[in-house]
């Protein structure tokens, strides 16, 4: 028991004194700020931190110094605003200046609406000239082909009707004969093999003389 006794002493006497001879822990929660940091090494120095205030004309300049920097970084974003905004609304104008998003522009859009419109006056103004011709009014259907020929000079059907028309005013009121010949001459040079236009020409050579 004694010996036994001896044995644990001796070991509690040995682990105090290992204890001893480690450093002190730090706390890992403990405030690491810069006068901490300070302080800790002045004092391993063997000398004392001593943190000087700065005077109003100090503060003074800093402060200014400041104001002064962000107006200067307010003043640049502003111009940069001023000359960036115009550039990129240039740009973006040049880029979809000629993009119809898959719809017709402004200028296409009214020579579709035009050209539509063109080719309702066309026909109301051959039917309309139909009807006078029929009705033996040779004037009014004269009037009416010449209209649809104005819209359209190359179209055949006009052409033809308005040469119609001159026939029967050269036929029965002895008129257009001259006007009615050099038309039906210019189709005859397009399409010579037309019946229609031969017989209409008969008509102008026969009662135009």
């Amino acid at each position: 028991m004694i010996g036994g006794f001896g044995s644990i002493n001796h070991m509690i006497v040995t682990l105090r004194n290992n204890r001893n001879l480690l450093p002190v822990k730090r706390s890992y929660f403990k405030n690491k700020d810069y006068t901490n940091v300070k302080n800790e090494y002045y004092k391993a120095a063997g000398d004392s931190f001593d943190i000087k205030k700065a005077t109003p004309e100090q503060l003074k300049f800093v402060r200014e110094t400041i104001i002064n920097k962000r107006k200067r970084e307010a003043r640049n974003f502003v111009i940069l605003l001023w000359v960036g905004i115009p550039l990129i609304c240039f740009g973006l104008f040049k880029t979809f200046q000629h993009f119809s998003f898959g719809f017709p522009q402004i200028n296409e859009a009214t020579e579709l609406s035009n050209e539509k419109n063109n080719e309702e006056k066309y026909l109301f103004y051959l039917e309309d000239g139909d009807q006078w011709l029929s009705k033996r009014n040779y004037y009014n259907a004269v009037f009416q082909y010449k209209k649809a020929v104005e819209l359209f000079p190359n179209d055949f059907d006009a052409n033809y009707r308005l040469a119609l028309g001159y026939s029967y005013r050269c036929q029965y009121n002895f008129e257009d004969c001259r006007v009615g010949k050099e038309l039906i001459d210019k189709l005859e040079k397009q399409f010579p093999n037309d019946k229609d236009i031969k017989e209409v020409k008969t008509i102008f050579v026969h009662w135009g003389e």
